[in-house]
């Protein structure tokens, strides 16, 4: 059986996670875990965490299992730590109610954060100005397009001043252990990384992979170059050949790296890439599929949507009405 660490008991840390309908349950989790581990390490209560949301109520997840609230936001003592934690909806019950929620904490010097896709409330309450933030990646394009002036990263994690924003999913662990490591010793980490068997903690320096953006970090640089210049250049694609002269490469050269590294061309690689945005901002996002399909580069709005069906095999006005 594993023996308590000697630790002074220092004052308890409680950390209040704001459950949002359709929340991705695996980040909720994976941020929780490594807090009740902890406790067993250091062999007392150093952690505590609560469930809260909007109304009191319980709360489903987008897996459809359904978690307790032990209240309504506001209702409970002041926390250390508060995570807005949301997934496939990105609407509060009351905005408004949730908006001034988050400010009151705010104010009252708690530690904010957000999972997932939880980033967005924070940034609609107004918490996010000066401070670097990153989103799921699925989110990452619909919150520049509403939010065109915060800082957002492709990282999995960020902290900065007093906001802590994560990608959510398994990147929910490093977040916790990195807010763990700070406050302790590295043998009560790498403790709880062999609990959880996890052989390696990842830095806020990591970035999330993001859709048909899949490269290995052991990929040539010129390589990793191009796929960064076609992420920046949705609305106006770059053509192959300027492409491969922009990273110092020659056309047949940077195929072959496409097609060893992507099973893809540059060309068709780029297309589903625009293709994996516009879905995002499709599910995202209020812009209309006609302002969706020029953001993300296509010639026409007919052509976006027979090359989305194509890829998808359902039609763009299907899926933003579902």
């Amino acid at each position: 059986m594993t023996q308590p660490m000697e630790h002074a008991r220092i004052k308890g840390t409680h950390f209040e996670f704001v459950l949002l309908d359709a929340f991705s349950m695996l980040s909720v989790t994976a941020a929780i875990e490594p807090l009740r581990v902890a406790n067993r390490m250091i062999g007392f209560e150093c952690y505590t965490w609560s469930i809260v949301s909007e109304n009191g109520n319980p709360v489903a997840g987008s897996n459809g299992l359904i978690l307790e609230s032990e209240g309504r936001i506001g209702s409970g003592d002041l926390p250390d730590y508060t995570f807005v934690c949301a997934g496939l909806n990105l609407e509060a019950s009351v905005p408004t109610r949730l908006s001034a929620f988050l400010n009151r904490r705010s104010s009252s010097g708690v530690q904010m954060g957000a999972i997932s896709m939880g980033t967005i409330f924070l940034a609609r309450a107004g918490l996010l100005k000066h401070v670097r933030c990153t989103v799921h990646w699925e989110g990452l394009a619909a919150f520049k397009e509403e939010f065109p002036d915060i800082e957002l990263t492709s990282a999995i994690f960020e902290i900065d001043k007093n906001i802590i924003t994560c990608s959510g999913g398994l990147s929910s662990i490093d977040m916790v252990m990195e807010i763990i490591a700070r406050a302790h010793d590295a043998r009560l980490v790498h403790s709880i990384a062999n609990q959880l068997q996890i052989d390696r903690i990842r830095s806020g320096v990591a970035v999330q992979s993001t859709g048909a953006e899949r490269i290995p970090e052991t990929a040539p640089k010129q390589l990793r170059r191009a796929v960064q210049i076609l992420s920046e250049n949705m609305e106006n694609p770059i053509s192959p050949l300027d492409l491969a002269s922009t990273v110092g490469a020659s056309r047949r050269t940077l195929e072959r790296l496409f097609m060893k590294y992507t099973g893809m061309t540059p060309s068709k690689y780029c297309k589903v890439q625009r293709l994996e945005r516009a879905r995002d901002l499709l599910l995202h996002s209020n812009l209309s599929v006609w302002d969706i399909s020029v953001t993300t580069g296509f010639r026409s709005g007919s052509y976006f949507s027979f090359c989305f069906s194509e890829h998808y095999k359902v039609a763009p006005s299907f899926l933003r009405q579902n």
